[in-house]
């Protein structure tokens, strides 16, 4: 189980994010400067989500399929590829190396 620090800040990204995706619903356009603030809130969260499950309840790696998945998928990323790629690359490892190893 994640630590209450971790857990806060999953749900205070994921809270941000519901607010400007409900925001970007009522108003044609935001401002700029909102937008490029705001433009890496996904990507954070994702990363939150993912850190939150490569650790176990003493907060330290977990080593299991999921470290390969986020170790390509982060490779893939530095390399520029499309972020739904990252994604699902990162998963399709996961489930492989499941499926081989029995884990």
């Amino acid at each position: 189980m994640a630590g209450p620090l971790a857990l806060t800040l999953v749900l205070g990204l994921a809270s941000l994010s519901f607010l400007m995706r409900a925001t970007g619903a009522l108003l044609p356009t935001l401002p700029p400067a909102v937008t490029e603030r705001t433009s890496g809130l996904a990507p954070a969260l994702l990363a939150a989500l993912v850190a939150i499950q490569l650790t176990g309840s003493n907060g330290l790696l977990h080593l299991d399929v999921k470290v390969a998945a986020v170790l390509l998928a982060a490779g893939l990323a530095a390399l520029r590829a499309p972020f739904i790629v990252c994604v699902i690359a990162g998963a399709l490892v996961a489930a492989l190396l499941r499926a081989l190893f029995h884990l």
